[in-house]
């Protein structure tokens, strides 16, 4: 197999190998709940999620659409809408309570469930469950009389972590089992306000079971009105991305962007150009350097090197002064003294260093460098070329 290919194939299955690790990263790190999403949204199809019951209504022929803001932004005619607040996690304020005391006067119907729920129709806190162990107590409630709110549901299961004993004088128990009731009503105005402990008859799980469906369409009344189920106080903000990252979505997108770059690679691998990788030529002048160096030090000739130096620095001083060959080193560091600036006893101390080389006085290489380095700094003052 040729290289490139085998490259290629590696890099391919390093990018399976990334993707495959990222996808075991996610099912380890991904909560419990298969959509992240909160309890009683109708986005969510979780057990404790009420997108069943969103789907059952629409079936119905109910026009149902869900709501991004806070009540008290709402544009609506409370006359012909049904508000519904399934397990907001969030609890009201002010203005979110005086916003849906106006609609229910105006003949709106609004139905809250759970905890936090409570907030909305009182200016009390929210309804504080009892510290159990378990952190659920589902069991049946009777219907304590006969009402068009309980028609076809004379019996359903709920849970009553945050049922009450007593609520505002306006509110009427419809269900209650000895003293804890689970569900209460209250006309006010022209509307219809109704609270449930629990959100479990409209759940996914427990919408199917006898007399839940019935209690949620006893109170949204016929299917002349709009709906509007709300999810901003799940935290769902009119924008993609607040519903986006609450999904598998980022890592699906994290997979995508690595499969891309992986391509990507295998793409530039593929198409860019190839280039030979750079080999020094045994004919490189460093190599020349490093050869000769090397024969000099194992030859002990390091002599060698400064009669050279001397060599060159004489022929370019009888270059610059005209003398002879012949000619001393004294009278020709004199004579090149007055013609170009060097120091006449430095060059005459160097020259005659150098020449007791000559005379065959053996030297080793810590003795020849510093001459050979002050030879060529006189012949670099001399050499009009440099070097």
């Amino acid at each position: 197999m040729p290289p490139r290919r085998s490259r290629a194939i590696a890099v391919a299955a390093l990018g399976l190998a990334l993707v495959v690790a990222l996808s075991a990263t996610v099912s380890v790190l991904a909560p419990p709940s298969s959509d992240g999403l909160a309890p009683g949204s109708s986005f969510s199809l979780d057990p404790d999620g009420s997108a069943a019951a969103y789907a059952t209504l629409q079936s119905l022929g109910y026009q149902v659409n869900r709501s991004f803001e806070s009540i008290s932004s709402l544009a609506v005619t409370p006359s012909s809408t049904v508000l519904i607040l399934a397990d907001p996690k969030e609890a009201a304020s002010e203005g979110d309570r005086r916003a849906l005391q106006t609609f229910v006067s105006a003949g709106g119907i609004v139905l809250v469930t759970g905890c936090e729920a409570a907030s909305f129709l009182s200016s009390g806190e929210a309804a504080q469950p009892p510290d159990l162990a378990g952190g659920f107590d589902e069991r049946p409630f009777d219907a304590a009389f006969p009402s068009p709110l309980t028609t076809g549901a004379p019996r359903i299961s709920m849970d009553s972590l945050c049922a009450s004993g007593d609520r505002d004088a306006r509110y009427t128990p419809l269900y209650r089992d000895g003293g804890v009731s689970v569900v209460w009503a209250a006309r006010i105005g022209q509307g219809l306000a109704v609270w449930w402990a629990g959100t479990t008859p409209i759940v996914n799980r427990a919408i199917d079971e006898p007399g839940h469906l019935e209690l949620l369409l006893n109170v949204v009344g016929p299917a002349g009105r709009a709906i509007l189920w709300d999810e901003f106080y799940h935290g769902q903000r009119r924008s993609l991305y607040s519903y986006a990252k609450l999904t598998p979505l980022p890592w699906l997108l994290a997979q995508a962007a690595l499969i891309a770059a992986v391509a990507a690679a295998m793409f530039v691998r593929r198409r860019a150009p190839v280039l030979d990788r750079f080999v020094e030529p045994r004919t490189s002048p460093l190599e020349f350097v490093d050869t000769m160096a090397g024969l000099y030090a194992r030859a002990g000739t390091a002599g060698d090197a400064v009669t050279t130096a001397r060599a060159r620095l004489r022929r370019l001083l009888l270059d610059a002064t005209g003398l002879a060959a012949s000619v001393d080193d004294v009278r020709l560091a004199a004579a090149a003294a007055g013609r170009v600036q060097v120091d006449a006893s430095q060059l005459e101390a160097a020259l005659r260093a150098s020449e007791r080389q000559d005379g065959g006085l053996k030297m080793t290489a810590a003795e020849a460098l510093p001459l050979v380095r002050r030879l060529q700094a006189f012949a670099s003052a001399l050499d009009r070329r440099g070097g």
